[in-house]
């Protein structure tokens, strides 16, 4: 599927708290992800909620691709997609600057403020893609909505499909 994959290093980083249902989204598709048979230059981290710390692990990484709760005031599971190149940093610093403090995961560190961190530190990837899907409920609950969980086949092509993006631009 993913033909000759050597060269470009690829993180797939799922965030969320599996406890707070809807929250739990990148945990659960990181979890998926990694029983599938993915190229080694491929990782696949379930970084639970801590963003900052899954962060670190960027250094050397050619795309970034995060899957996380997002509010963005649409129905629930709406899946988001932004893609941002290392030379539209500025786009990023914009969007760090807007949220006025606000944070665009639901997490208490936020994915913005460690992608802030990883920018300051220049070890931002060339490419890093964010998809955000809108939560339903986010209270007490090991398993997702139905208007979430049945997006996750959907979810997981888009990530695919991003691996073998990055097999093709090489």
């Amino acid at each position: 599927m993913f033909e000759s994959c050597r060269g470009r290093r690829i993180l797939i980083l799922g965030l969320g708290n599996i406890l707070l249902a809807d929250e739990g989204i990148g945990a659960h598709v990181a979890q998926l992800l990694q029983k599938e048979s993915l190229p080694a230059n491929v990782e696949v981290v379930d970084g639970g909620t801590a963003a900052l710390d899954a962060l670190l692990l960027v250094e050397g990484i050619d795309k970034l691709v995060v899957i996380d709760a997002l509010r963005a005031g649409q129905k629930p599971g709406t899946i988001y997609r932004a893609k941002f190149l290392v030379e539209e940093k500025n786009r990023l610093t914009e969007l760090f600057a807007g949220q006025g403090g606000s944070k665009i995961s639901l997490h208490q560190i936020g994915l913005i403020d460690a992608l802030a961190v990883a920018g300051r530190l220049n070890c931002l990837p060339e490419e890093i893609v964010i998809i955000g899907v809108e939560p339903s409920n986010v209270d007490w609950g090991l398993e997702l909505t139905d208007q979430v969980a049945q997006k996750l086949p959907e979810i997981i092509n888009m990530v695919l499909k991003e691996i073998g993006d990055a097999v093709h631009t090489e």
